[in-house]
């Protein structure tokens, strides 16, 4: 879809029959380090968890942007795990890979880390370029 994509329509004719009712969100490139999942509050025990972003408004200021939150039970996030796990990048579908912002070689987005600019980038090449943090254990 890219960069064709009208914030007004983000779901276009002949396109995403699935949920062709619901309300359509487009988040954008600018906006896709808004996306968050984790606790609804301060991580007690039994808390639901949260999806939440930001989304493209049709005048396409990023400061008058759209937040979305949607509010996950446990089993909804159990739903969320097992509609993602164990497929390809390529299966996904916003899960491709990239070119490295640092050796320019292909890198899986589940696996890439953002460099300094936030391209996407092998962790090795990050703990090369800017020292590794200590967790990462170099695999």
């Amino acid at each position: 879809m890219g960069d064709d994509v009208n914030p007004e329509d983000p779901r276009p004719d002949g396109h995403y029959y699935v949920d062709r009712n619901a309300e359509w969100y487009y988040v954008d490139d600018d906006l896709a380090g808004t996306v968050a999942l984790g606790p609804a509050t301060d991580g007690e025990p039994g808390d639901d968890w949260m999806l939440t972003l930001s989304a493209v408004m049709p005048d396409g200021d990023p400061d008058a942007a759209e937040r979305v939150a949607v509010r996950l039970t446990p089993w909804a996030l159990h739903e969320l795990y097992i509609e993602a796990r164990n497929l390809s990048p390529d299966a996904r579908q916003a899960g491709h890979s990239a070119e490295c912002g640092l050796c320019g070689e292909q890198v899986p987005l589940d696996r890439a880390w953002p460099d300094n600019r936030k391209r996407p980038c092998h962790p090795d090449c990050y703990a090369d370029a800017f020292g590794a943090p200590p967790w990462y254990d170099g695999q």
